[in-house]
């Protein structure tokens, strides 16, 4: 008994020795790290003690411009395909696919069209550049929008930092844009254009205007006039006339001085000898549609205004213009950026293919769309193009493509420099003269 008390006791003051041991050797045991826990605090903090004065903050960094990675086989395409302009935007986006290769059937395209409709708003049209951009990815944008988007999409592409394409009559729509390019045939190369031609080839120094009294005719009037003195001619009067108007008397008795008048009362009195009209100008310059023109010119003849030359933007370009009174017009010059009767054979090409795959004619919209994808897939071919600065640069470079429209340069602007198709009415057909 006595030696099981006694054995008992050892065992007791042995355990206690050992576990005072432990707490005296505190590094044979390691600490945990610490976790932090971010969460709400419901209650406000207790006050804390007042701190040290803190050292002032560092100047905050300028902010970045986000920059998604870019796949270079994305192109973007922004198109009015539904609202009062669908019609052009298909017929837009139908050369897109055509210029991609997407219907030849011996290879695989690589190339991504991402389309976004912008539905003709101007808001629309920026959140379409928006996500083309960023949750798109492209490397490019092309986009065929009217003039009242144009300055919206430009804004909106150059705060993205994508490469943007317009096809889009709007002049100076590129200004001070570093991403924004236009491939159009401006309204100044139309007018600069028709003009040295009626110098150089038809020997006309002296013109005439009657336009539109509209945002368009005050434009290309204003154009014209400045083009003519930079050449060494000379506008002699520029007579407006109402949108709707039908009769036109008035304003070619103002631009003949007169003279309708006097030979109306000359004829009159001595109906057997027609007089000579003598005119104060040798061309007219009407800036306006194919419907208009045809009527201004019937009633020129009518009142024996016809020893002139008629004189035009790409508006008279159409089938329409030829349909009633086409002697009226014949001889007529204007200027456009693609023709079906030209003698290109890029063009030619253009139209057998186009028709072959659609079952018809392409027109001035469908050209520009297929050479505008054609040289952006031609850059994007290059595997040293891998960032939109990049693709930037190499369109900055493009000098005289040749495509459905003719010849095309940007040498350093970022506004296309177009060779125009001169066009005139001969024998009652449209022909490429120059």
């Amino acid at each position: 008994m006595k030696i099981y008390r006694l054995s008992a006791l050892f065992a007791l003051l042995t355990a206690s020795l050992m576990l005072a041991g432990c707490a005296q050797l505190p590094f044979l045991s390691k600490k945990p790290e610490p976790t932090v826990v971010v969460r709400e605090i419901p209650e406000p903090a207790p006050p804390v003690p007042e701190a040290e004065p803190a050292l002032p903050e560092p100047s905050p960094a300028p902010p970045t411009i986000f920059t998604p990675p870019v796949d270079r086989f994305a192109v973007g395409c922004v198109l009015p395909l539904s609202g009062r302009h669908a019609e052009a935007g298909q017929r837009a986006l139908e050369a897109f696919l055509l210029s991609a290769g997407t219907f030849n059937p011996r290879f695989s395209s690589p190339w991504k069209l991402i389309v976004e409709d912008f539905q003709d708003s101007t808001l629309s049209v920026r959140a379409a550049i928006e996500r083309l951009a960023q949750a798109g990815n492209v490397m490019a944008i092309i986009a065929v929008v009217g003039t009242a988007e144009a300055l919206d999409a430009a804004q909106e592409a150059e705060i993205r930092q994508v490469p943007l394409i317009l096809i889009t009559s709007r002049e100076g729509v590129t200004q001070d844009k570093e991403y924004v390019f236009q491939h159009f045939l401006t309204p100044s190369q139309q007018v600069r254009s028709v003009a040295r031609y009626a110098l150089d080839s038809l020997n006309v120094a002296v013109f005439s205007i009657l336009y539109p009294d509209d945002d368009y005719g005050a434009e290309m009037t204003a154009l014209f006039r400045s083009e003519v003195q930079k050449i060494g001619g000379k506008v002699d009067k520029a007579i407006p006339y109402g949108k709707s108007q039908t009769d036109f008397t008035q304003q070619i008795n103002e631009i003949t001085d007169g003279r309708i008048q006097k030979q109306k009362e000359m004829y009159a009195r001595t109906p057997e000898i027609k007089p000579n009209l003598s005119l104060p100008f040798e061309a007219l310059f009407i800036p306006d549609s194919h419907f208009r023109v045809r009527m201004i010119a019937a009633q020129l003849a009518f009142y024996d205004v016809t020893n002139i030359a008629l004189v035009g933007t790409s508006l008279w370009h159409s089938p329409d213009l030829l349909k009633k009174d086409a002697e009226y017009v014949e001889g007529a010059v204007f200027a456009d950026s693609f023709s079906i009767n030209s003698y290109l054979p890029e063009t030619n090409d253009f139209i057998d293919i186009y028709y072959a795959q659609y079952r018809r004619e392409p027109g001035n919209l469908e050209a520009l769309a297929y050479d505008t994808m054609e040289m952006t897939l031609h850059i994007l071919e290059d595997q040293a193009v891998q960032t939109r600065a990049d693709f930037v640069k190499a369109l900055l470079s493009v000098d005289r493509h040749r495509g459905a429209t003719g010849m095309t340069s940007f040498n350093g602007e970022h506004v296309a420099q177009k060779t125009p198709f001169i066009l005139r009415i001969r024998n009652g057909k449209i022909v490429q003269v120059k």
